[in-house]
């Protein structure tokens, strides 16, 4: 039982395996198979019927003529000697016989009057139904059931096909006697086994033929929906691939605005140390010295004091304006892509007297406003970084724009061990820079081996 059950489990496996064209060809094929055999069967019956009772009709026909001129015997009861010498001459016929080998006739009370087998006639039977139904006036045809009484007695060995059918009256109309002809089933058999072949070849050829046209509707709906499948699968695919791409976006843009926030904060702690400690204290050493103006009693003093205030505010105002540099962005709105790059490098160059290696490879278009402060601040804190935590020589900026991406890189030379000499001016860092290049949608890199640095951005979609 437990054997059995797992088979069934494995033919549905192996069923539901299947493509719809194989699905629909197994059992197509089985269900044409039994229609085919199911329409074989009627119509090869049908017609075999046809065709026995049909020639049975003809054989009355063709043998009635023949057997007429006994009819007027027949009908007074007996049969006279002429009539009779007529039917032994018949069934003499080497010709007649060889198709139709015994004949008789039976009278309407069920005697025998006539027969060509030994020791029939004159014998009085019960009457066979097919010889009470052609008493009714019509043709019976059948096979002969050689198993029967009757042909045992008489020692048949073949099936014959019994043809009955009335001898009428000519002058009343009435059916004086029925002949029952039995005729070699040969003939006949070649003829149903010709019907039988036709009509099995026909009902295949159209089964085959209606099998073949569904199965081609079938089968191309099979690769219809098959290829929809591929197609909503692929799909399905990229909309996974999408929507985690869009998860990472999102959690991108979390830490981006963490990030904003944080950074927002570690700047104004930044410019408030920086203020605090720079020009906070020379405001307040300058304002010490104003006292030491009001008690000096000699000019010579008041002189050297003033200059010490006058140096002190100096430094003072050029800190504070090296921390307003940061903050103040230039008016970039009205400038191209190139031409916000060239402009970048240059102030850094105005502002430090260092030289930077530029290789602009980018067409003068303009972008978006986020898009353009993004890349002005990228090459300013890159080239800030640059200066304060690398060598002098060997800063360099290159820039390309290639089928819609965007390619900025800065890199300067630094030795391995030591930090900047310029560190009083950190800026906002890779940190910052990271971020703000993730905010407008890019991607950003930091390399740092071989004593080089280089740090790069992407934008796509420029």
């Amino acid at each position: 039982m437990i054997d059995l059950l797992g088979r069934r489990k494995e033919w549905e496996r192996r069923w539901d395996r299947l493509a719809l064209s194989q699905k629909f060809v197994v059992a197509g094929a089985a269900f044409t198979v039994a229609a085919m055999l199911l329409s074989g069967l009627i119509t090869t019956t049908v017609m075999a019927d046809n065709i026995v009772q049909r020639r049975g009709e003809a054989i009355a026909i063709g043998t009635g003529h023949i057997i007429a001129p006994a009819v007027p015997d027949l009908a007074r009861g007996s049969l006279g000697t002429e009539a009779r010498e007529r039917l032994d001459v018949l069934m003499a016929d080497d010709v007649f016989t060889a198709q139709f080998p015994y004949l008789d006739l039976w009278l309407p009370d069920g005697t025998i009057v006539y027969s060509n087998s030994p020791g029939v006639t004159g014998r009085q039977l019960a009457l066979p139904p097919p010889v009470a139904q052609a008493l009714a006036g019509g043709v019976v045809v059948e096979f002969s059931d050689i198993d029967a009484p009757d042909p045992l007695q008489r020692g048949f060995a073949d099936d014959f096909v019994e043809v009955y059918f009335p001898l009428l009256d000519k002058e009343t109309g009435k059916v004086v006697a029925i002949a029952e002809l039995r005729e070699i089933t040969r003939p006949l058999d070649d003829a149903l086994w010709s019907l039988t072949i036709a009509s099995w070849t026909t009902v295949a050829v159209v089964s085959i033929v209606v099998m073949l046209g569904l199965f081609g509707i079938v089968a191309e709906g099979s690769r219809t929906i098959e290829r929809q499948q591929r197609t909503l699968s692929k799909r399905l695919k990229l909309t996974h691939a999408r929507a985690a791409h869009l998860r990472q976006l999102k959690e991108d843009a979390v830490r981006a605005s963490r990030s904003v926030t944080e950074l927002t904060d570690l700047h104004l702690r930044t410019v408030g140390t920086d203020l605090h400690d720079g020009p906070a204290q020379s405001i307040s050493f300058a304002m010490l010295k104003l006292e030491q103006i009001r008690h000096a009693p000699k000019s010579v003093d008041r002189s050297a004091v003033v200059a010490e205030v006058e140096d002190a505010l100096s430094g003072a105002l050029g800190e504070i304006r090296a921390i307003a540099v940061d903050f103040v962005l230039p008016d970039i709105a009205h400038l191209n892509l190139r031409q916000v790059i060239d402009h970048a490098v240059s102030q850094h160059t105005r502002r430090t007297g260092i030289t930077v290696s530029v290789d602009t490879r980018v067409e003068p278009v303009h972008v978006e406003p986020e898009v353009a402060i993004c890349v002005f601040r990228f090459i300013q804190e890159g080239l800030n970084n640059a200066f304060h935590h690398g060598l002098p020589e060997g800063q360099a900026a290159v820039a390309s724009l290639q089928g819609g991406v965007l390619k900025l890189s800065i890199s300067n030379n630094y030795i391995v061990g030591e930090h900047s000499k310029h560190s009083d001016h950190p800026g906002l860092g890779l940190y910052g820079l990271r971020a703000r290049v993730q905010s407008v949608g890019g991607n950003f890199t930091f390399v740092q081996e071989n004593g080089q640095t280089r740090i790069e951005m992407w934008l796509r979609g420029v």
